[in-house]
């Protein structure tokens, strides 16, 4: 069996490596220091950027199954209605946020790499680790399990990947400050079944004078109560404690009961500065943890392994140069750290007590909520489709006259491709391959040269569609190659793609110009 890549840590973060290089045919180990899967709902909120990556690996459906999508958000300061944000303004297929348990995300992950002939080493700990010399080639890091009957394990995997959480051994070993802050609020959390006055599949934020409270929903009437500003009584919040805070500041009915799991919580704002050190690579809360406003934390866990999982695969399998990986931190970390920036200013916004700030909210928000603009961008950042990576050194600026840059998701628009001798309509994300790069010609009746990359589809604009095709793509034929994680690596003109092709290909995968297999 080749030597397995180790993943430390099975929550979605570690799930999401496993997966991603499983189904590439990498061996890996993923190990967990817990015993068993956890039962606890924890993080609840799948933005649609992740919904549409989980798509391309026909996990979108069987998630969305298991959860609530959820297009509404009603927003209240001090008992009144500000305005209500609507994720139908989210360009694409998957226009809400979908509420569902991560004990359901991981049940269905778990599922996946099982049929990859992967599984978790549950009661598996890592205990002691040795970076090895990142200078020298071939010197490997050293790792030490423990198991469940306590008997250790040492072994020298090529590349682990540290998916462990806060308390990451690998961040530690490597003496990363977790740079960043503490947010001086004690919060209280409840999953909790509610009767009354909330419309059962819709998110409420009321932010007061009080304080802050969020429900969101999780199907069948149950609710996630988050608020800030609770002292702490107990060794969990009770459900009266939870109804009064509920009372005060949602002034709305609703009487609670049910209550299944509750806690007390405070909130970090952290990240580290290196994501890959040698062979020792960090995601999800490894790498950065932060408030659960926005429902960002594990969707940027698992995009993160999506990011990195293309690159890792294509080094392993000798596809690439070793150096392709340095931009998986090149492009995460400017991702992380807009998301730090965003939650705290969301959670301070929020769970603000300052009565001049609280009437500031109270007085403009309700203008800025009603504006379309407003709405689109608010969505658009919260659903991590405005994500890119222009500034990647993976990037290639192009001529394209169109709104679509290099670095850009693309865009699931609606299209007609070719297909035998004939035209089928299509959405632009279904043409991608998670595990391949693809280049779109467009305005052609044929795919032109690709270079070294076997995938390539001509597309043209679906006749209702015309406008909003030529506004992204631009009025002359183009070339846009598109990665494996479905962001524009390079757009040039149709009539120079084959040299332009090559040459991406060799700057950045180490193709070689002459003689090579097609590059996938």
């Amino acid at each position: 069996m080749p030597n397995p890549v180790l993943i430390v840590g099975a929550g979605p973060t570690g799930l999401m490596a496993a997966l991603e290089l499983a189904r590439r045919g990498i061996a890996v180990r993923l190990i967990e220091k817990a015993t068993g899967p956890a039962t606890t709902s924890r993080a609840i909120g799948v933005q649609a950027r992740t919904l549409e990556l989980l798509d391309q690996r026909g996990l979108a459906e069987p998630l969305i199954e298991r959860g609530l999508p959820t297009r509404y958000g009603n927003f209240y300061g001090e008992g009144k209605p500000l305005f209500r944000l609507d994720f139908a303004h989210v360009q694409s297929r998957f226009p809400y946020i979908l509420f569902v348990t991560q004990v359901e995300t991981e049940n269905l992950l778990r599922e996946v790499i099982a049929a990859h002939g992967a599984a978790v080493e549950w009661g598996t700990e890592m205990i002691a680790l040795a970076q090895g010399s990142p200078t020298r080639a071939g010197d490997l890091p050293t790792a030490v399990l423990r198991h469940a009957d306590g008997s250790l394990e040492e072994l020298r995997p090529p590349w682990i990947i540290s998916a462990e959480g806060a308390h990451s051994l690998v961040r530690r070993t490597l003496d990363l400050p977790f740079e960043g802050k503490p947010i001086a609020k004690q919060f209280a959390l409840g999953d909790v079944q509610v009767d009354g006055g909330l419309e059962p599949g819709e998110l409420y934020i009321f932010s007061s004078g009080a304080g802050f409270l969020g429900m969101f929903p999780l199907g069948g009437g149950r609710f996630r109560l988050i608020a800030s500003d609770v002292p702490r009584t107990g060794v969990a919040p009770t459900l009266p404690e939870l109804q009064e805070v509920f009372d005060r500041r949602a002034h709305l009915p609703g009487r609670m009961h049910d209550l299944v799991w509750s806690s007390w919580f405070r909130i970090n704002s952290r990240m580290v500065s290196r994501l890959r050190v040698g062979r020792l690579l960090l995601g999800g809360d490894s790498a950065h943890i932060h408030s659960p406003a926005g429902a960002q934390g594990m969707n940027t866990g698992l995009q993160d392994m999506i990011n990195l999982g293309w690159k890792l695969a294509r080094v392993i399998h000798g596809a690439a140069p070793e150096s392709l990986i340095d931009s998986y931190e090149a492009e995460r970390l400017p991702v992380i750290r807009e998301v730090l920036f965003g939650t705290e200013k969301l959670t301070d916004g929020m769970a603000s007590t300052n009565p001049v700030r609280r009437g500031l909210i109270d007085h403009v928000s309700p203008w800025l909520g009603s504006r379309d603009f407003v709405q689109e961008r608010a969505t658009a950042r919260m659903s991590q489709v405005a994500i890119g990576y222009r500034e990647s050194p993976l990037t290639e600026g192009g001529t394209n006259h169109g709104s679509l840059r290099a670095g850009d998701r693309l865009p699931d628009v609606a299209l007609e491709h070719r297909a035998g001798d004939g035209w089928r309509p299509a959405r632009a994300q279904d043409l991608l391959d998670p595990s391949a790069f693809t280049v779109l010609f467009t305005s052609q009746d044929e795919a032109s040269e690709a270079g070294p990359f076997h995938r390539a589809a001509a597309v043209r604009p679906a006749a209702e569609y015309q406008a909003a095709f030529r506004q992204l793509f631009g009025a002359t034929p183009q070339a846009v190659l598109v990665r494996p994680d479905g962001y524009v690596a390079l757009i040039c003109p149709a009539e120079a793609a084959g040299a332009r092709l090559k040459a991406y290909a060799e700057a950045h995968l180490g193709a070689a110009p002459t003689g090579a297999a097609q590059l996938a």
